[in-house]
Formats: structure tokens, C-alpha cells, sequence
């Protein structure tokens, strides 16, 4: 890895969204997997702290969110989500990735991953790779989506144009 060329990179920001505190573990594992990678300048943040107008500081963002109920965002996504539902930001600039937690008992399986997923597309932003959903056992999701995540934040493809 050449130190200096990630450098030139945005640092990703790594956003989560947690009703149970599975997510912004994740997400606190997938940001220092990050810096000892040479990201030193990442960041890591709870959705609840950012409001959609943030995201245009920050073009390349990681989020880690948990569904809640049927579907729903957690308790700490949700003023954030129905904001970005009733935006018309220009997100062309932002670059992101998603993991979804959530449990297949239940009939909207990782809902607010995939809605979040659709609301940023649709305004927008390219994701780095498709997104995750991992259920209740995601050690395995998380550990697999991590290893195709990083060689990303790594490379030249993610650019600030």
C-alpha cells in the first residue's frame, strides 16, 4: 500500500445506525481496520449526529444500520432518514458502502439498509459495491464484506471529482 496516495483520498466516514449496539461495534471494527491501513483521518460517527446535508462534507462514507421492527430505521436513524426521504440533495459526489443488520423472522429483512440504499441512489450517490445483508449470525457477512471493502478504500477508484 503506498501511504502517501490513500492520503490523497477522501477519509472515509463510517456512519452507524444501532437500536442493540451491534452495528456501531461494526462499524468501530471496520474504522480501525481502516486507520491501521493508513486511514488516520477517518471518522466515525452515529447517524443520530448528522443531518443529510452532511454527507456533502464527506464524499466517501461506510455506513453500518440495523432495521428495526418491520423494516423501520432504528430510534437513532430515524430523524436522519425521513430527512434524506423529503431531500433533494445533489449526491453525485458521494461515494458509499452499506451493511445491513437484521433477523430473516422478520418480513422486511434489513429494510432500513435497503431503503437508505435506494434513497442515496436516487439522489445520486455511487455505491463502492453492492450491498450487505447479514442476519442475526453476521460475523461471517461482516468479516467477508470487510475484506471487499477495504481493497476499495485502498485503490485509486475511489476519487473526489
Amino acid at each position: 500500500m503506498c501511504y502517501a496516495l490513500v492520503m490523497s483520498q477522501p477519509a472515509p466516514a463510517f456512519i452507524y445506525a444501532t437500536e442493540t449496539g451491534n452495528a456501531e461495534t461494526l462499524a468501530r471494527q471496520a474504522h480501525e481496520r481502516a486507520v491501521a491501513s493508513g486511514w488516520i483521518h477517518a471518522s466515525v460517527v452515529n447517524i443520530s449526529q448528522l443531518n443529510p446535508a452532511d454527507l456533502l462534507a464527506h464524499p466517501l462514507v461506510i455506513f453500518v444500520v440495523s432495521t428495526w421492527g418491520d423494516g423501520e430505521p432504528p430510534s437513532d436513524a430515524t430523524d436522519f432518514f425521513y430527512a434524506l426521504e423529503k431531500s433533494a440533495l445533489d449526491l453525485s459526489g458521494l461515494r458509499y458502502a452499506i451493511l445491513g443488520l437484521g433477523d430473516h423472522d422478520y418480513s422486511e429483512f434489513c429494510g432500513f439498509a435497503r431503503n437508505l440504499d435506494a434513497r442515496l441512489a436516487a439522489l445520486g450517490a455511487t455505491p463502492l459495491l453492492p450491498r450487505e445483508e447479514a442476519d442475526l449470525d453476521y460475523e461471517d457477512t461482516y468479516n467477508a464484506w470487510i475484506e471487499r471493502l477495504l481493497p476499495l478504500l485502498e485503490s485509486n477508484s475511489v476519487t473526489t471529482s
